[in-house]
């Protein structure tokens, strides 16, 4: 019974990943009511999510094998969407973004789009990677010394860290969806 027990931890551990990265979305969002002096926080929490979208694919191929994932695994992409629309939020909120309709507005066409097109995980990436581009653009024009040194040079980590699942997606997974 002892040996059950870290091997079920092991198991959740993606799990706790995603999760984690809806949670964190969650406290970004939360932070809009602080305003723009939360931009910073919000950066850290913004990096430390993406860096659960990295390590909860590689945590549950590690521990569940190839091509299996937890129970949370296959809403990963709903999360991430979460997550995204979080920092929008944010940033709408907050009136980093100005207009705070245009933050807004995306924000109520991705869940619409979402709800219509239930789980179609092309609908999720034509969301997801429109914003994505979006927020980097806006922490670009916002405040360039923290785009500089803190999110892009993170940000270049993480793509080369994960280089392997990044070309995956552009080259294979993205093709395959969008030709359905």
């Amino acid at each position: 019974m002892a040996s059950k027990a870290p091997h079920s931890l092991k198991e959740r551990l993606a799990d706790f990943l995603t999760l984690s990265r809806g949670v964190i979305g969650l406290v970004i969002l939360s932070l809009s009511f602080i305003g723009s002096s939360a931009y910073l926080t919000v950066v850290i929490l913004a990096l430390v999510g993406g860096a659960t979208d990295i390590l909860d694919g590689k945590v549950a191929r590690h521990y569940l094998g190839d091509g299996k994932e937890g129970k949370l695994g296959r809403y990963d992409i709903e999360i991430d969407t979460l997550f995204i629309l979080c920092i929008i939020g944010y940033l709408s909120f907050s009136e980093i973004v100005i207009p705070t309709l245009a933050g807004l507005g995306w924000i109520a066409l991705a869940i619409t789009g979402a709800f219509i097109y239930k789980r179609k995980a092309k609908v999720l990436v034509m969301i997801e990677v429109p914003s994505v581009i979006g927020m980097l653009v806006v922490a670009a024009l916002y405040n360039l010394q923290i785009f500089i040194f803190i999110i892009l040079p993170i940000f270049a980590i993480g793509l080369v860290l994960n280089r392997r699942r990044v070309l995956y997606i552009i080259f294979e997974y993205w093709p395959k969806i969008f030709s359905q």
